[in-house]
């Protein structure tokens, strides 16, 4: 089975509960306004690799070192088969290891259980919900606040409940502030995690003071 791939790391702590694997498909065609990963939105052969391959990444990492597995995009149910083959090894591996298996999609959760019944069924917690760049500043994993975090299982529970109705950093509710990573591969940075409005502006001109020079941004056409 073939899945477009965008791109595979570890350690995240960035996108969901303690140490995982991310894997972030390529092929969106939402094309959310405002959108930080405009990179994952096209679609083609170049970024097509064998779920076993994908698999086989994941094997090579510690899995005592691993809490879980966050899958994202791009928009991972336009690749329904494909997915529900990634998360039917990724769960023989929560078998063995623990691991939860949290997903990001721009679909609400009926729509995405609809379009990817196989792969639902097998998620421990479901980010849903288009980004809307008018209410940017979402819950703890989400970048605009009509998003929710859905635990779907006794594990997504456990983990993911004291997350699932947290507010914005510093609103009402007294979110908790998110959390970033940077990726650097040879003359590009990846930004990992979900900012909060106003933070890739204020990346980029700490970068420009260290005289590292951004272009060709994620979050601008």
């Amino acid at each position: 089975m073939i899945i477009e791939v965008a791109r595979l790391h570890h350690p995240v702590t960035a996108l969901g509960p303690g140490t995982r694997l991310g894997i972030w498909t390529q092929g969106c065609t939402l094309a959310c306004p405002g959108c930080l990963s405009r990179d994952t939105w096209e679609s083609g052969p170049e970024y097509a690799v064998d779920v076993r391959t994908v698999l086989d990444w994941c094997d090579a990492r510690p899995p005592a070192e691993i809490d879980g597995v966050s899958v994202s995009g791009g928009e991972p149910s336009r690749q329904p088969l494909a997915l529900a083959e990634l998360c039917r090894g990724l769960a023989e591996r929560r078998e063995r290891h623990g691991w939860d298996l949290l997903c990001w999609t721009g679909l609400e959760e009926e729509e995405f259980a609809a379009r990817c019944p196989d792969a639902y069924a097998l998620l421990d917690g479901l980010v849903t919900g288009p980004y809307v760049a008018a209410r940017a500043g979402g819950g703890r994993w989400r970048g605009s606040a009509n998003q929710r975090l859905v635990p779907l299982t006794g594990l997504g529970r456990e983990r993911y409940d004291q997350w699932a109705e947290d507010g914005p950093a510093g609103g009402p509710e007294g979110g908790h502030p998110a959390e970033l990573q940077f990726q650097v591969e040879a003359d590009r940075i990846f930004l990992i995690g979900v900012p909060r409005p106003g933070d890739p502006a204020r990346i980029q001109r700490a970068l420009a003071a260290q005289g590292i020079p951004m272009k060709g941004v994620t979050w601008r056409p």
